[in-house]
Protein backbone atom coordinates (compact mmCIF):
# COMPACT_ATOMS: atom_id res chain seq x y z
CA UNK A 1 0.00 0.00 0.00
CA UNK A 2 1.26 3.29 -0.95
CA UNK A 3 0.77 6.22 1.29
CA UNK A 4 0.56 9.10 -0.36
CA UNK A 5 1.54 12.84 1.43
CA UNK A 6 -2.49 13.48 2.08
CA UNK A 7 -3.57 9.86 2.94
CA UNK A 8 -4.80 8.56 0.10
CA UNK A 9 -4.33 4.84 -0.21
CA UNK A 10 -3.36 2.78 -3.21
CA UNK A 11 -3.98 -1.04 -2.87
CA UNK A 12 -0.99 -3.40 -3.26
CA UNK A 13 -1.78 -7.37 -2.73
CA UNK A 14 -1.51 -8.26 0.65
CA UNK A 15 -3.15 -8.93 3.77
CA UNK A 16 -3.91 -7.05 7.23
CA UNK A 17 -1.91 -4.16 6.49
CA UNK A 18 -1.92 -1.09 8.26
CA UNK A 19 -3.52 2.03 6.96
CA UNK A 20 -2.68 5.80 7.50
CA UNK A 21 -6.46 6.94 7.81
CA UNK A 22 -6.09 7.09 11.27
CA UNK A 23 -3.35 10.23 11.27
CA UNK A 24 -6.50 11.94 9.05
CA UNK A 25 -9.05 12.41 12.16
CA UNK A 26 -7.52 11.07 15.52
CA UNK A 27 -9.64 10.69 18.33
CA UNK A 28 -12.47 12.96 17.56
CA UNK A 29 -13.85 12.24 21.05
CA UNK A 30 -16.24 15.29 21.25
CA UNK A 31 -17.42 14.61 17.57
CA UNK A 32 -18.11 10.90 18.24
CA UNK A 33 -20.40 11.70 21.21
CA UNK A 34 -22.82 13.85 19.14
CA UNK A 35 -23.21 11.70 16.66
CA UNK A 36 -23.63 8.32 19.05
CA UNK A 37 -26.26 10.41 20.74
CA UNK A 38 -27.79 11.61 17.59
CA UNK A 39 -27.78 8.03 16.71
CA UNK A 40 -29.20 7.30 19.57
CA UNK A 41 -31.97 9.31 19.53
CA UNK A 42 -32.75 8.68 15.65
CA UNK A 43 -31.71 5.15 15.29
CA UNK A 44 -31.06 5.52 11.70
CA UNK A 45 -27.53 6.13 11.10
CA UNK A 46 -28.27 7.05 7.55
CA UNK A 47 -30.68 9.54 9.00
CA UNK A 48 -28.09 11.03 11.15
CA UNK A 49 -25.34 11.68 8.21
CA UNK A 50 -28.28 13.29 6.41
CA UNK A 51 -28.89 16.12 9.61
CA UNK A 52 -25.21 15.95 9.88
CA UNK A 53 -24.91 17.91 6.69
CA UNK A 54 -28.36 19.36 6.44
CA UNK A 55 -27.96 21.04 10.06
CA UNK A 56 -24.73 21.12 10.47
CA UNK A 57 -24.56 19.17 13.81
CA UNK A 58 -20.73 18.69 14.22
CA UNK A 59 -20.47 22.65 13.47
CA UNK A 60 -17.20 22.29 10.80
CA UNK A 61 -16.76 24.24 8.13
CA UNK A 62 -15.57 21.64 5.53
CA UNK A 63 -17.53 18.87 4.12
CA UNK A 64 -14.31 17.17 3.39
CA UNK A 65 -13.29 17.06 7.38
CA UNK A 66 -17.07 15.97 8.25
CA UNK A 67 -16.86 13.17 5.54
CA UNK A 68 -13.61 11.95 6.96
CA UNK A 69 -15.45 12.42 10.95
CA UNK A 70 -18.23 10.09 9.58
CA UNK A 71 -16.21 7.42 7.95
CA UNK A 72 -14.14 6.93 11.25
CA UNK A 73 -17.08 6.71 13.61
CA UNK A 74 -18.77 4.23 10.82
CA UNK A 75 -15.49 2.29 10.63
CA UNK A 76 -14.94 2.21 14.69
CA UNK A 77 -18.64 1.63 15.96
CA UNK A 78 -20.92 0.46 12.70
CA UNK A 79 -18.21 -2.38 11.16
CA UNK A 80 -16.37 -5.20 12.98
CA UNK A 81 -16.96 -4.40 16.73
CA UNK A 82 -15.53 -8.33 17.83
CA UNK A 83 -15.91 -8.02 21.51
CA UNK A 84 -17.23 -4.92 21.94
CA UNK A 85 -21.19 -4.03 22.63
CA UNK A 86 -22.85 -2.97 19.50
CA UNK A 87 -23.61 0.96 18.47
CA UNK A 88 -27.22 0.81 19.93
CA UNK A 89 -25.52 0.10 23.20
CA UNK A 90 -22.31 2.25 22.95
CA UNK A 91 -24.88 5.45 21.41
CA UNK A 92 -27.23 4.70 25.00
CA UNK A 93 -24.03 4.55 27.08
CA UNK A 94 -22.69 8.07 26.00
CA UNK A 95 -26.04 9.29 26.58
CA UNK A 96 -26.67 8.80 30.19
CA UNK A 97 -25.76 11.38 32.65
CA UNK A 98 -22.34 10.03 33.52
CA UNK A 99 -18.87 11.71 33.33
CA UNK A 100 -17.18 12.60 30.19
CA UNK A 101 -13.96 10.77 30.81
CA UNK A 102 -16.27 7.98 31.77
CA UNK A 103 -17.83 8.10 28.10
CA UNK A 104 -14.14 8.74 26.47
CA UNK A 105 -12.62 5.54 28.38
CA UNK A 106 -15.85 3.62 26.46
CA UNK A 107 -15.03 4.75 23.47
CA UNK A 108 -11.01 4.58 23.33
CA UNK A 109 -11.93 0.62 22.88
CA UNK A 110 -13.50 1.08 19.92
CA UNK A 111 -10.90 3.49 18.43
CA UNK A 112 -8.17 0.39 19.16
CA UNK A 113 -10.86 -1.88 18.20
CA UNK A 114 -11.00 -0.35 14.72
CA UNK A 115 -7.03 0.29 13.62
CA UNK A 116 -4.53 -2.09 13.81
CA UNK A 117 -1.78 -0.17 14.18
CA UNK A 118 -3.50 2.06 16.73
CA UNK A 119 -3.81 -1.32 18.60
CA UNK A 120 -0.59 -2.19 18.09
CA UNK A 121 0.95 0.66 19.40
CA UNK A 122 -1.04 0.44 22.52
CA UNK A 123 -0.12 -2.44 23.17
CA UNK A 124 3.62 -3.27 21.77
CA UNK A 125 4.95 0.20 22.91
CA UNK A 126 2.49 2.01 25.51
CA UNK A 127 1.48 -1.04 27.18
CA UNK A 128 4.71 -3.00 28.49
CA UNK A 129 6.24 0.44 30.32
CA UNK A 130 3.09 0.90 31.62
CA UNK A 131 2.52 -2.68 32.58
CA UNK A 132 5.36 -3.03 34.64
CA UNK A 133 6.05 0.87 35.87
CA UNK A 134 2.62 2.21 35.67
CA UNK A 135 4.13 5.61 34.54
CA UNK A 136 7.08 6.26 32.45
CA UNK A 137 8.01 8.41 29.63
CA UNK A 138 7.80 7.87 25.34
CA UNK A 139 9.67 10.17 23.28
CA UNK A 140 9.09 10.74 19.67
CA UNK A 141 12.27 9.13 18.68
CA UNK A 142 11.08 5.43 20.93
CA UNK A 143 8.33 5.49 18.85
CA UNK A 144 9.77 6.01 15.23
CA UNK A 145 12.42 3.16 16.62
CA UNK A 146 9.23 1.18 17.24
CA UNK A 147 7.76 1.81 13.48
CA UNK A 148 11.31 1.11 11.97
CA UNK A 149 11.30 -2.33 13.93
CA UNK A 150 7.51 -2.85 12.64
CA UNK A 151 8.67 -2.28 8.94
CA UNK A 152 10.44 -5.66 9.13
CA UNK A 153 7.45 -7.52 9.08
CA UNK A 154 4.96 -4.71 7.46
CA UNK A 155 7.22 -3.65 4.55
CA UNK A 156 4.46 -1.47 3.78
CA UNK A 157 5.22 0.94 6.33
CA UNK A 158 8.28 1.54 4.10
CA UNK A 159 6.22 2.77 1.54
CA UNK A 160 4.50 6.15 3.83
CA UNK A 161 5.83 9.26 3.01
CA UNK A 162 8.08 10.64 5.05
CA UNK A 163 5.26 13.49 6.27
CA UNK A 164 2.86 10.80 6.79
CA UNK A 165 4.61 9.64 9.92
CA UNK A 166 5.06 12.80 11.22
CA UNK A 167 1.23 13.11 11.09
CA UNK A 168 0.60 10.03 12.11
CA UNK A 169 2.77 10.67 15.50
CA UNK A 170 1.39 13.91 16.11
CA UNK A 171 -2.46 12.52 15.66
CA UNK A 172 -0.85 9.60 18.05
CA UNK A 173 0.68 11.27 20.73
CA UNK A 174 -2.67 13.58 20.63
CA UNK A 175 -5.01 10.40 21.03
CA UNK A 176 -2.92 9.60 24.22
CA UNK A 177 -3.88 12.73 25.98
CA UNK A 178 -7.46 12.89 25.10
CA UNK A 179 -7.26 9.47 26.31
CA UNK A 180 -5.51 10.43 29.63
CA UNK A 181 -2.49 8.38 28.92
CA UNK A 182 -0.30 11.13 28.49
CA UNK A 183 0.16 14.12 29.99
CA UNK A 184 -0.60 17.74 28.54
CA UNK A 185 2.01 19.13 25.88
CA UNK A 186 5.51 19.30 25.84
CA UNK A 187 5.15 16.69 28.74
CA UNK A 188 5.63 13.09 27.17
CA UNK A 189 5.21 11.19 30.20
CA UNK A 190 2.64 8.65 30.26
CA UNK A 191 0.41 6.48 32.96
CA UNK A 192 -2.05 3.99 33.77
CA UNK A 193 -5.45 5.70 33.65
CA UNK A 194 -7.63 4.95 36.87
CA UNK A 195 -10.59 3.07 34.78
CA UNK A 196 -13.78 4.03 35.90
CA UNK A 197 -16.53 2.28 36.72
CA UNK A 198 -19.09 2.62 34.74
CA UNK A 199 -17.00 1.71 31.48
CA UNK A 200 -15.44 -1.29 32.74
CA UNK A 201 -19.13 -2.50 33.99
CA UNK A 202 -20.38 -1.71 30.01
CA UNK A 203 -17.49 -4.14 28.76
CA UNK A 204 -18.08 -6.92 31.84
CA UNK A 205 -21.95 -6.81 30.64
CA UNK A 206 -21.30 -6.48 26.79
CA UNK A 207 -18.65 -10.07 27.65
CA UNK A 208 -21.62 -11.47 29.55
CA UNK A 209 -24.17 -11.09 26.66
CA UNK A 210 -21.73 -13.26 24.27
CA UNK A 211 -22.22 -15.85 27.22
CA UNK A 212 -18.44 -15.47 27.77
CA UNK A 213 -17.62 -17.37 31.09
CA UNK A 214 -16.61 -15.19 34.34
CA UNK A 215 -13.28 -16.73 34.09
CA UNK A 216 -13.17 -15.38 30.35
CA UNK A 217 -14.30 -11.99 31.35
CA UNK A 218 -11.55 -12.13 33.94
CA UNK A 219 -9.14 -13.07 31.21
CA UNK A 220 -10.51 -10.90 28.38
CA UNK A 221 -8.05 -9.20 26.14
CA UNK A 222 -10.08 -5.58 26.56
CA UNK A 223 -8.33 -5.25 29.83
CA UNK A 224 -4.70 -5.03 28.22
CA UNK A 225 -5.86 -2.01 26.38
CA UNK A 226 -6.72 -0.05 29.99
CA UNK A 227 -2.96 -1.71 30.92
CA UNK A 228 -4.81 -3.55 33.90
CA UNK A 229 -3.25 -6.57 36.04
CA UNK A 230 -4.92 -9.13 37.21
CA UNK A 231 -5.37 -7.09 40.79
CA UNK A 232 -6.80 -3.56 39.15
CA UNK A 233 -9.59 -6.09 37.38
CA UNK A 234 -10.28 -8.06 40.67
CA UNK A 235 -10.51 -4.73 42.49
CA UNK A 236 -12.64 -3.26 39.51
CA UNK A 237 -15.36 -5.95 40.34
CA UNK A 238 -14.86 -5.24 43.79
CA UNK A 239 -15.77 -1.73 42.68
CA UNK A 240 -18.83 -2.76 41.12
CA UNK A 241 -20.31 -5.11 43.47
CA UNK A 242 -20.14 -2.13 45.49
CA UNK A 243 -22.30 -0.44 43.31
CA UNK A 244 -25.00 -3.56 43.35
CA UNK A 245 -24.21 -4.32 39.62
CA UNK A 246 -22.95 -7.81 39.83
CA UNK A 247 -21.88 -10.17 42.80
CA UNK A 248 -18.25 -11.54 42.43
CA UNK A 249 -16.18 -13.50 44.70
CA UNK A 250 -13.13 -15.77 44.31
CA UNK A 251 -11.42 -18.44 46.63
CA UNK A 252 -8.44 -19.88 45.28
CA UNK A 253 -8.92 -20.73 41.53
CA UNK A 254 -12.43 -20.59 42.05
CA UNK A 255 -14.17 -17.69 40.91
CA UNK A 256 -18.01 -16.51 40.83
CA UNK A 257 -19.23 -13.59 38.64
CA UNK A 258 -23.31 -13.16 39.14
CA UNK A 259 -24.65 -10.22 37.34
CA UNK A 260 -27.29 -8.11 39.31
CA UNK A 261 -29.11 -7.32 35.85
CA UNK A 262 -30.34 -10.26 33.02
CA UNK A 263 -28.20 -8.15 30.07
CA UNK A 264 -25.96 -4.80 29.15
CA UNK A 265 -29.24 -3.49 28.08
CA UNK A 266 -31.01 -4.04 31.21
CA UNK A 267 -28.21 -2.88 33.38
CA UNK A 268 -28.02 0.51 31.27
CA UNK A 269 -31.66 1.20 31.75
CA UNK A 270 -31.75 0.25 35.04
CA UNK A 271 -28.17 1.42 36.66
CA UNK A 272 -27.34 4.22 34.15
CA UNK A 273 -30.65 5.20 32.74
Amino acid sequence: MLITDNGDRHELTSVMKYVASFQRVGAIYEETITLLKQFAHEGDWNVVKKRVFQENLLKKSSSAWIKDILGAVERRFFTNRRLLPSSRYISNFVSTNISKSSKIQALYQYVCNSDMMVDRLIGGLVGPPLSHYGISKLSKELYFEFFKEEAESHPELRLWAPSVYGKWQRSFFAFLRASSIMNKAPNFRIKKPVVRIEPFTFFVYGLLDTKSSGLEVVKSPLWTRYFMSEEDIEYALSSAQERGWLQYRRMGSIMELTPSYRSLEDWLNGALG
